[in-house]
């Protein structure tokens, strides 16, 4: 029995192998020349494979993309979960710290997570049974944010807007770290300066964020 248990693990493990060596081609072909260059024919191509074996585990394109598009969302929301098990800490501060962090790139496999990331979402935006991944994955991220920040500051603070502009200054800092318009630990100082600010206390106008430290220049 043990035997028999242990060739249908190594059966579904090959099988698991085979279709994601299938999707790491279409994010290299998304990366490097755009979800519209991806086809059956490119994949199996960059695969290595026959256009038969893309087709068996993805038989249309509109298979595939769904498919590379969850899993790179998953592969998003692994890293978050990974960041703040890493943090070794219940210190909500910290685990905000560490979930805000993760949104901005730092190493090429992150820039090209985000590109990949990015690249998708702009496909998924105009078709509504992919769009809705996206909204929920930021509705999720958001509500995580709030539930971290209603643990450090006080009650009369509008958590969910305070989760919602932190998650949009981190997601557009990430952008301009992509572009090389700021680095990495200039938009980490950005965005934490600002959750220090709600966590200190700080309410609307009189808000500021404070000054890049001068080495971050």
């Amino acid at each position: 029995m043990g035997g028999k248990g242990a060739a249908v693990r190594g059966v579904g493990t090959a099988y698991d192998e085979r279709r994601q060596s299938i999707l790491e081609a279409v994010f290299t072909i998304v990366d490097t020349e755009g979800v519209e260059r991806m086809s059956i024919r490119n994949v199996a191509q960059q695969a290595g494979v026959s256009i038969g074996r893309v087709q068996h585990y993805f038989p249309t394109k509109d298979d595939l993309l769904a498919a590379a598009f969850t899993s790179i969302t998953e592969a998003g929301g692994n890293r978050v979960r990974e960041r703040v098990a890493a943090a070794g800490t219940d210190d909500p501060i910290a685990v905000l710290r560490a979930i805000l962090a993760e949104t901005i790139p730092r190493t090429a496999a992150d820039r090209r997570l985000f590109r990949i990331m990015q690249a998708f979402e702009t496909h998924a935006l105009p078709r509504p049974s992919l769009a809705v991944q996206v909204t929920e994955g930021y509705g999720g991220l958001i509500d995580l944010i709030a539930l971290l920040l209603g643990r450090t500051v006080a009650t009369d603070l509008d958590v969910a807007a305070a989760a919602r502009e932190l998650l949009a200054l981190s997601t557009g800092l990430a952008g301009l770290t992509l572009t090389g318009n700021i680095t990495a630990d200039q938009a980490e100082h950005i965005v934490f300066a600002r959750l220090d600010s709600f966590v200190n206390g700080c309410r609307g106008s009189d808000c500021a964020l404070s000054p890049l430290r001068r080495d971050l220049l």
